[in-house]
């Protein structure tokens, strides 16, 4: 009986020494994952940007071209910000 006690208070033991190296590597994992996301959270602001400039370049290019191919007509109201609705063009 007492070997029995005594190989159970081992088991007990080594569960809670299993159990707290469990802990510290989930704890690792956190931090390493907070990090990616922290990392993942920049890439996506720093694509934002890009696509928002590739736009506005991409408008500019646009009324260069249209202004290239029709000279007469006034395109100082565009604004990459507007929207065509029933013919008019409204603000967003």
């Amino acid at each position: 009986m007492a070997e029995k006690t005594k190989e159970a208070g081992n088991q007990a033991q080594e569960a809670a020494a299993e159990r707290g190296r469990l802990l510290v590597e989930v704890n690792k994992l956190k931090e390493e994952l907070a990090k990616k996301d922290e990392e993942f959270s920049k890439e996506t602001e720093a694509c934002k940007q890009d696509d928002a400039q590739a736009y506005l370049v991409g408008f500019e290019v646009a009324i260069e071209e249209a202004s290239r191919l029709y000279p007469n007509i006034d395109y100082s109201q565009l604004d990459p910000d507007k929207t065509m609705v029933d013919g008019q063009l409204r603000d967003e």
